[in-house]
């Protein structure tokens, strides 16, 4: 890191504390803390929310499934797209809960089923959050710490003490996301967020163009056929010869794709992005455009991975290697080692410029997630734990302040979950699993919420409690495996296939992620209608609660000429011209995705597709994501600033209704 490197980060820096500074004055009630006020556009929403769902924790642990998995991942995606189009047009989830016009998630709880289980699942959502979200800083500040090359400990001169630079470093990246986070709300981060998402694009476009000219696609295929001879199972670019891939195998992918359905809008690490767009409509278009917009972080974090294999792989990169190896072999957790492979191969191959650049996207996603999460859990905690409580409302300054304090909370919980707690699996694994405390039975309780009459709170409580249950009892069966449970299983019973599993827990974090949902779903279902058919209950009341029919006050569904068999497809009078021309591009392109599924499963099931052909696949495709990436970016930037301006003046002149608050009162939101 030379001076120049360091520059770009200040320079990042500044003018995000500018943007806090000039969002902080339209902050005004708790709906605008909480929400932005619901005056959110697409263009705006789609960048800010991307960048604050990646972070840098985010980043390194898909570089670190690249690099194990190769091609391979980005090859489910494919079938992933067409589904997730279908789920987004169809406003899957973020629609109707837009429609209910709550602030989080429990409280809809509160709406659909009772407020007992809108603070119990608040406070499971929270401490699910929370733990998840608490190894976030550690990894992020050991990228820091090896990428930039500090060092372990300093000193201050005068104060005869060292400080360990992990701990203190990490206090300094956490206070910086509390500090957004407080001061601007949802705003500030959401305008923070989308400047770090813009810039991140623009860097990841210069790195790729650095990349492609220093790595030719022979230095990266040559290694990667090579390793394909000598294990034909663990195969980097042919997904059908994957078996042998530890965690991120075929299987890994297709749960994903199942989960993907499955928890929509169940986590609530952004919540504050789900509550804030201009209505239903803008939240569907902003779940649109986000195929395009992750085309270049796609094509970046599947190219870098891929560089990093040919380059510890190829002869002619041998000298570089094994520099960056000694590196690595002084880093003695294995867990952290294999995390940094990737960004220590960046730190020697890039030059100096890039290096701050990429130092600067890592911070910007840092601080993106950060501030996102911790905006989303500190708020959730006085929201659905607190507020339930209440006879009458708190005074809106006096709101604002608890949602601070709440924030500040998480931070420290933040800094001292990840100083002590010892990580044992890949991030993904667990994220997965500790998502699952809550989301295991989240979701069966917000997809029947949400589109099913016969879902009673019974159902809901036995769902939830169930499903995390199930996920706690994994996580300590993984974090004891080594130490008590394989040692206590092979004395007492002598099972002879522990042998080659007392170093690793035989249940990983997808398979404990799976087991909770199913959990989920059979208990929500079975006790809903056992507790209908004793207690003879009547069907719930949908349309009240999603503003629809004699109950729509707000005006925000558009009306329009009939739209015909298009309704099949998703789209219905609400979009307009330019709305249509964005989904039939999408569906282009996702169709295109799914074609070229199809036809590899098919040739691969009954033919043997050469490798060439796998390798000419993916060249073309990554070259043709950067590309377009770089088109769609420039859309976003210039539609991104005029959602910017248009939130400025909404918010500026809208005259605030205090009783939005997030309260509960005769089965409505408070202040409809």
């Amino acid at each position: 890191m030379q001076t120049i490197d360091w520059l770009i980060i200040g320079g990042l820096l500044a003018l995000l504390l500018f943007i806090l500074v000039a969002s902080q004055k339209i902050v005004r009630s708790a709906a605008d803390f909480l929400a932005a006020n619901r005056c959110a556009g697409r263009y705006l929403l789609t960048v800010a929310s991307g960048i604050g769902g990646i972070g840098a924790i985010s980043i390194i642990a898909v570089f670190e499934q690249c690099y194990v998995a190769g091609f391979a991942p980005q090859w489910w995606r494919f079938i992933n797209g067409p589904i997730g189009l279908l789920l987004v047009v169809s406003g899957w989830v973020y629609y109707r809960y837009r429609e209910t016009r709550v602030l989080t998630l429990a409280q809809f709880f509160e709406l659909r089923y009772s407020r007992n289980f809108r603070v119990f699942s608040g406070l499971l959502g929270w401490l699910s959050g929370i733990v998840n979200y608490g190894i976030f800083p550690a990894v992020s500040v050991r990228f820091f710490i090896y990428y930039c090359g500090l060092p372990r400990s300093f000193t201050i001169p005068g104060i005869p003490f060292e400080f360990e630079t992990f701990l203190w470093l990490m206090i300094l990246v956490i206070g910086l996301g509390v500090t957004f986070a407080i001061f601007g709300g949802q705003v500030a981060v959401m305008l923070t967020d989308f400047v770090q998402g813009i810039f991140c694009n623009l860097a990841f476009l210069a790195i790729m163009v650095f990349l492609v000219m220093t790595f030719s696609w022979e230095d990266i295929f040559a290694p990667m056929v090579e390793l394909a001879r000598e294990n034909p199972d663990r195969s980097l670019f042919n997904p059908y010869r994957t078996s042998g891939i530890q965690d991120f195998n075929i299987w890994f992918f297709l749960i994903g794709i199942a989960g993907t359905i499955y928890t929509t809008g169940a986590w609530q690490g952004n919540s504050g992005y789900n509550s804030a767009a201009k209505s239903a409509h803008e939240a569907k278009m902003a779940g649109l455009l986000g195929t395009w917009r992750v085309m270049v972080q796609n094509s970046l974090f599947l190219f870098i991975p891929v560089c990093a294999i040919a380059f510890f792989h190829n002869p002619d990169f041998a000298a570089g290697a094994g520099e960056v190896n000694a590196a690595l072999d002084s880093i003695a957790d294995a867990q952290v080692r294999a995390q940094m492979t990737v960004p220590m191969f960046l730190k020697y191959i890039l030059p100096t410029g890039l290096i701050g650049i990429f130092a600067a996207v890592m911070f910007a996603a840092m601080l993106s997630t950060d501030d996102t999460y911790l905006h989303s859990w500190g708020t959730i905690f006085i929201q659905d734990v607190i507020l339930p409580f209440r006879k009458k409302p708190f005074a809106p300054k006096t709101h604002i302040r608890l949602l601070q304090t709440s924030i500040v909370f998480v931070g420290i919980f933040a800094v001292c979950f990840s100083y002590f707690f010892s990580q044992t699996e890949a991030i993904l694994l667990f994220m997965q699993i500790t998502g699952a405390i809550y989301m295991g039975g989240g979701g069966a309780v917000l997809i029947g919420g949400l589109y099913s009459r016969f879902g009673t709170t019974a159902g809901a409580w036995a769902a939830m409690i169930g499903g995390s249950s199930m996920s706690v009892g994994l996580l300590l069966l993984q974090q004891n495996w080594v130490s008590f449970v394989a040692p206590f299983l092979a004395e007492h019973f002598g099972w002879a296939w522990l042998a080659a599993r007392m170093d690793r827990c035989p249940v990983n974090g997808q398979m404990a992620f799976v087991a909770a949902c199913v959990s989920g779903v059979v208990l929500y279902v079975s006790v809903s209608y056992l507790d209908r058919w004793i207690n003879k209950r009547p069907d719930f009341n949908l349309e009240r609660m999603l503003h629809r029919g004699i109950y729509d006050t707000t005006g925000e569904h558009a009306a329009g000429g009939k739209v015909g068999w298009l309704r099949l497809l998703g789209l219905n009078e609400e979009f307009s011209r330019s709305d249509r021309v964005i989904f039939f591009l999408t569906l282009g392109w996702t169709m295109l995705g799914a074609a070229i599924f199809a036809t590899g499963s098919i040739g691969e099931l009954f033919f043997t597709i050469p490798d060439r052909i796998w390798l000419s696949l993916w060249k073309y495709y990554v070259m043709s994501m950067f590309i377009i990436g770089f088109l769609a970016t420039v859309c976003f930037l210039i539609g991104g600033g005029f959602d910017v301006a248009e939130l400025f003046r909404t918010m500026r002149d809208t005259k605030r209704n205090n009783a939005d608050d997030g309260m509960v009162v005769d089965g409505k939101n408070a202040g409809e």
